[in-house]
Formats: structure tokens, C-alpha cells, sequence
């Protein structure tokens, strides 16, 4: 566990959560990667330019989207009233504009620019998709990318491009990668988003991401506060510090009549609300206006979290029973090896390395994502890791641990033996 549950990078690109699909599937493709590899090929990617006719849906997207002057020629066409002929217009537009003209998306915002190249890709190391220096998969990501379907990894390269299809939307997430993606979020930006959810659970009436973002300096400077006595080495003091600067850019944001769109307060807040729509955990009024109202699935599940003793006892012990009224799943809660054991089997096959180990934490949460979205039964991460203590004491031939230097149970590795039967 890192220092502190706080991303390192928040900014106001990293939005959308769809192009992680392409994003981490690219950087699968090579052990090493670099920033200006990924970067720039999500960019060129996602602007390729695709010839489409002209539907209602993308024509509102084009009016209330795409406002600035390059996009002039192509708002003129979509301004055009529809004439008598039944021929209709064709337009350019970038492949990602075209996937978030979809109406049936709960939030239409999130273009990618240029500019960004080297911002995005931070989002998939702040959640534990990608690991920081090389750039490449890491369990987590590879949990991610075996939850994503061949085509939607594909869903922004040229060959796609050409055949855009609605049913692959990258902007449209399943419920295991809602789950999986909702861990990550809490588990790594929790105390920032623990503080926030309370605040926002208490609010009646819509509100704006300025609104929310006005909490950010009280937070990040409780945070300081609290994590700063446990402090261990020049990077962790560099993280306070930072927050610390960062609620001071914020402040004066506050303070300014015309502080723009691209400010500290909208790059530190819009991570934390906008995908949190893609999950189905915030409502949007307009799926083109920063306006959210707080809706019975927040409620349900970051009232959880808000409410537990702990960020690590919510993830490890709550989290399932959360999403599970969160989305109204209706799944049973079973603790029986039975249960869990099958699903534990599926996720090591997946994640185990070539030398045969896999993360505790990270096979129990792949198999609880199976388990409640595949058979309507859940159980918690904490009753995942009792099962597979009591199957090595019963079985400590087929079933060795790996732990860290505080005595802390981290990899397992099953023989072939049990993988094929063992005694429910």
C-alpha cells in the first residue's frame, strides 16, 4: 500500500474512463513502455477522422461540445436545419467524438485533445493499472484487461475506426469493470474521496463541480495534517507538501472572478466526480453539464465507505455488500468454499505469473467480481483470504504463501494437484 491514498496526478482530462480500454491494452503489448509512447498513440488514436452521416444525436454533440473555432466548418454543417431530401449529410469527426455523441451515455464530455498527451496516461498509474517508470501492465491492469472484451481494447485503432460499431462503445462500461475500476478508485484515492462523499452526501440539491471542488483546500490540508507525523522518507514529505500547495493554487481560484476552465480546482475535482457517472454512482441532470445530484447508489455505497471504520476494513470487508445494494444486484452472501474456491481457481488462471504465484489481494478481488456478476453470489475479500488459509492447512503441500517484512500474507501459489480437485 502506498504512503497515502491520494492520486499524484489529478487532472481534468482524465474524466473518461473508456479510454483506459485502449489505453492499458496498448501498453500490454510491451514489457517497457515510455509517457511519450502511450501518450501520443492514445492521441492519435482517438482523433483519427471517420465520415459518418449526420444524426440528431451527434448533431447536438457538435452544437454543445464542440465549441471551438477549428470545429467552425463543422458546426456550420450540423447548424443547417434538415431539409426535404432524403439524403442525409455525412460529416468528419473524430472517432472518440463519435463514440461520445452516443445518447444513451450518462456523461458526453471528456474529449481528449493534443495537448494532453502526456496527462492521460497518468490516470492509469494513479489507479495501479500501469506501473510508473516502464510504463507496463500491472496485475491490476491485467485484472482490468481480461474484464475487457478483444474488441473494445481495439475499439479506437484504424481497422475499428472504419467500423464503428454502437454495441463496442468504449464509454460504456460492464459491471465488472465498474467494480473492478471502483476499487481502485477507493483504494487509491480514498482519503480524499472518504472526506469529499461526506460532505456531498449531505446535499439535497444538484450541485456544480466548483461547488464540490471549493472542499478540496479543507481536505487536502486535513489530510497533511493527519499523515504528516507518519511521514518516512523525502518523497512522502514532497506528497504533503504538495498537497499543501495545491489547496493554496485552489484558494486563489476561489478568490478569482474568471478563473477559466483548466484550473488546479477543476483538474483536482472533475476525477473525482466524473467517473464516479461512468460507475453509475453520481447523476448528471445534463450529460453535457458539470451538475451532479447525489442518487440512491452513492447513497448505498460511498455511504459505506463514508460510514466504515477504515478505508482498508471498507475494501476488505464491506465493498461487495456495498455494490451489491448500490446496483441492486440482489446476489446472496455465502462464505462456503463451495462458493468460493471455484472462483478463486478461474481468477489465479488469469493473473498467476510464469513462476506460478499471484497477488492474494488480487485474485480475491477478480473472484469476487466473478462471483457476484456471474452467479449472484458475493463474498468479501477478508472471507476470500480465510478460505485460502484453511485450504494451506489442510492442504500446505499444494498451497504456499509469500509474505512481506511485517509477516503480512502477499502471493499464493497452487499446485497443479489442487487446481484440478480439491475437497469441498
Amino acid at each position: 500500500m502506498e504512503f497515502i491514498r491520494v492520486f499524484t496526478n489529478p487532472r481534468r482530462s482524465m474524466q473518461r474512463f473508456g479510454f483506459l480500454k485502449y489505453l492499458v491494452w496498448r501498453a500490454s503489448i510491451s514489457a517497457t513502455n515510455n509517457l511519450s509512447t502511450l501518450g501520443k498513440d492514445l492521441i492519435s488514436a482517438v482523433s483519427q477522422k471517420v465520415s459518418v452521416v449526420l444524426t440528431p444525436h451527434l448533431q447536438e454533440y457538435i452544437m454543445t461540445a464542440l465549441t471551438d473555432s477549428i470545429y467552425g466548418n463543422l458546426r456550420s454543417i450540423a447548424a443547417k436545419p434538415p431539409g426535404d431530401t432524403l439524403i442525409k449529410p455525412t460529416v468528419q469527426v473524430e472517432i472518440q467524438d463519435l463514440y461520445l455523441s452516443d445518447a444513451e451515455l450518462p456523461s458526453r464530455r471528456g474529449k481528449l485533445v493534443s495537448d494532453d498527451w502526456n496527462r492521460y496516461p497518468h490516470l492509469a498509474l494513479d489507479l495501479g493499472l500501469v506501473r510508473r517508470g516502464t510504463y507496463s501492465l500491472l496485475v491490476r491492469g491485467q485484472s482490468f484487461l481480461s474484464l475487457v472484451s478483444e474488441g473494445e481494447q481495439k475499439t479506437f485503432s484504424v481497422f475499428e475506426a472504419r467500423h464503428f460499431s454502437k454495441d463496442l462503445n468504449p464509454f460504456k462500461l460492464s459491471m465488472p469493470q465498474k467494480l473492478l475500476l471502483l476499487f481502485s478508485l477507493i483504494e487509491r484515492d480514498g482519503e480524499v474521496l472518504n472526506r469529499l462523499y461526506k460532505k456531498l452526501l449531505s446535499l439535497a440539491e444538484p450541485f456544480t463541480d466548483k461547488d464540490a471542488g471549493d472542499y478540496l483546500p479543507e481536505i487536502y490540508r486535513n489530510i497533511a495534517k493527519e499523515f504528516r507525523p507518519k511521514v518516512k522518507s523525502a518523497d512522502d514529505l514532497l506528497r504533503i507538501q504538495k498537497l499543501l500547495d495545491t489547496a493554496e493554487k485552489i484558494e486563489a481560484v476561489r478568490h478569482h472572478p474568471s478563473p477559466g476552465g483548466k484550473n488546479p480546482r477543476e483538474h483536482g475535482i472533475t476525477v473525482r466526480l466524473e467517473p464516479f457517472v461512468d460507475i453509475g454512482l453520481l447523476s448528471k441532470l445534463n450529460p453535457f453539464a458539470y451538475l451532479y445530484q447525489i442518487n440512491e447508489a452513492t447513497k448505498a455505497s460511498l455511504g459505506a465507505l463514508v460510514n466504515s471504520e477504515s478505508i482498508e476494513h471498507f475494501l476488505h470487508n464491506s465493498f461487495f455488500d456495498a455494490t451489491d445494494r448500490a446496483f441492486a444486484l440482489n446476489a446472496d452472501h455465502r462464505t462456503d468454499r463451495e462458493t468460493i474456491w471455484p472462483a478463486i481457481q478461474k481468477a489465479y488462471s488469469v493473473l498467476k505469473s510464469p513462476l506460478g504465484y499471484a497477488p492474494i489481494l488480487e485474485i480475491s478481488l477478480l473472484a469476487g467480481i466473478y462471483s457476484i456478476t456471474e452467479t449472484g453470489v458475493y463474498f468479501e475479500i477478508s472471507e476470500s483470504l480465510e478460505c485460502l488459509k484453511m485450504l494451506q492447512k489442510e492442504r500446505p503441500e499444494h498451497v504456499r504463501f509469500n509474505v512481506d517484512r511485517w509477516g503480512a500474507l502477499t502471493f499464493v501459489k497452487f499446485n497443479d494437484a489442487i487446481m484440478k480437485d480439491v475437497d469441498t
